[in-house]
């Protein structure tokens, strides 16, 4: 029921808890390595979704800026670690390209997940009233929830000690120029 320009409004506090929670991530990044940050998305993610699971027309609007401040901070938490994921078990001479693939896949996989979670709303709404696009956005929400999950498995298991390890190995030989030498 808000009107385009307040609906904007609402998301501002997404945007500014991920200017906040970026350059925290790359620092954290950067001194005790990407499991705090993954982590810490895995679980605000899924914490901001579950918030969202029961939304409907009633729903209170600071309920709904605390789900949004929560999924801001994590969502400002994922790039840095993404990133030094895509690099760090890469030579220097191929960290740009490993990057840029990092970069479009996370923006493909966005776009995927906003039409598969959009497609699932719409397949549920039963007209386009408020409460029924609320009621309809919950199994949405419960998916988005799950993936929120995933990455957090994934962090975890993907920095650990053996994950890390095989970075080094697999660095070492695909470095060009320890080839050379």
């Amino acid at each position: 029921g808000f009107s385009p320009v307040e609906a904007g409004l609402l998301t501002v506090p997404l945007a500014l808890m991920t200017m906040v929670a970026s350059p925290l991530s790359g620092r954290i990044v950067g001194g005790r390595g990407a499991r705090l940050p993954l982590v810490a998305f895995g679980v605000c993610t899924a914490s901001a979704c579950t918030m969202l699971t029961g939304l409907d027309a009633d729903t209170p609007v600071l309920q709904l800026l605390a789900a949004y401040v929560v999924f801001g901070v994590g969502f400002g938490f994922v790039n840095a670690p993404i990133t030094n994921a895509a690099v760090s078990g890469m030579p220097r001479a191929q960290a740009g390209v490993a990057s840029a693939i990092a970069t479009t896949s996370r923006q493909v996989g966005q776009t995927l997940g906003v039409a598969l979670v959009g497609a699932i709303a719409a397949s549920h709404a039963a007209g386009p009233a408020d409460a029924d696009i609320a009621a309809a956005s919950h199994l949405g929400w419960w998916a988005l929830t799950a993936c929120g999950g995933v990455v957090l498995a994934l962090g975890i298991v993907a920095t650990s000690a053996r994950a890390l390890a095989s970075a080094r190995r697999t660095a070492a030989q695909l470095n060009p120029e320890a080839l050379a030498a």
